[in-house]
């Protein structure tokens, strides 16, 4: 038995199969990375080359270009365009020997462990598809009996999170914790830059403060800026400002930079006032 070496890193060497066709018609196609043993699936109604490589378009557009792709002698995969792709990409294609998918043996493991999955749906009239999807989310959150670990976990360096609550290592490596500062310093650079640019000072506002909001949607060039009705401080978290129309009753929630403050003392005005200055009057008159 020749074993392969595992590779570097992850996503150098894949292997690519097709399962089907199923009752529906329809194909599955895998993507298995010979290193995390993380894995995607994609559901084909057709098999030819151009279908494979749009759906290969897809995987790489988010997870970047293998080193190399090993293959069975399908038409899909043997085809002029096919080995056209691959060279674009510089990906090596490797195809294995007539008759002998053990050389292809990874993929070939894990479209067993899929057809169990979708017997097991079939048995229970479930909808295959979906049983699929759960069944993606488990493997790859589920410790490989090889390494010791999930597929998510060597492939993207984190766990995946699912329904099962995590307890999370919060240790970053020398790496990440370099990559953290740089990001904070050029952060700050930004902040900096941009806030003397613009000349921006701390604005705060105090619960209870009355502001106009401005208008988002002008119906004309004479709109005025701000609406002229005039709204309550509810609240100011972080710039983040909930209002009350003073007319409606009505809470909105606006970005502090959207809001002018009302010029001018505010007080709540109960009515007494007016109250005793009419009495006041009426005193003088009576008087009088």
């Amino acid at each position: 038995m020749k074993r392969r070496e595992l590779p570097s890193e992850p996503w150098v060497d894949t292997a690519v199969d097709l399962m089907g066709p199923l009752p529906s018609n329809d194909y599955i196609f895998v993507i298995v990375d010979y290193y995390s043993r993380y894995k995607e699936v994609k559901v084909c109604r057709t098999i030819t080359s151009s279908e494979i490589i749009n759906q290969l378009k897809d995987i790489f557009s988010r997870l970047g270009n293998p080193v190399s792709i090993t293959a069975d002698n399908g038409r899909q995969f043997t085809s002029e365009d096919f080995k056209l792709f691959c060279s674009e990409r510089n990906i090596k294609l490797y195809n294995t020997k007539l008759y002998w998918p053990q050389q292809n043996g990874e993929v070939e493991r894990q479209n067993r462990d899929i057809l169990k999955r979708l017997k097991i749906a079939q048995a229970e009239k479930k909808n295959w598809k979906e049983s699929l999807r759960e069944y993606m989310v488990m493997y790859n959150s589920t410790p490989h009996s090889v390494t010791g670990k999930t597929p998510s976990e060597l492939f993207f360096r984190r766990q995946f999170r699912d329904k099962l609550p995590m307890i999370q290592d919060m240790t970053y490596s020398s790496e990440d914790s370099e990559m953290r500062d740089r990001d904070k310093e050029l952060k700050e650079k930004g902040k900096e830059y941009a806030d003397r640019k613009r000349r921006a000072v701390e604005s705060e506002l105090n619960i209870g403060e009355k502001v106009y909001v401005k208008s988002m949607h002008k119906s004309n060039k004479l709109s005025l800026n701000y609406e002229p009705i005039s709204h309550t401080v509810e609240s100011n978290k972080n710039g983040d400002v909930e209002l009350r129309n003073d007319n409606t009753g009505q809470v909105v929630r606006r970005n502090i930079l959207h809001l002018k403050r009302v010029e001018g003392q505010w007080k709540v005005d109960n009515g007494t006032e007016d109250i005793d200055a009419e009495h006041s009057n009426k005193s003088e008159t009576d008087s009088d």
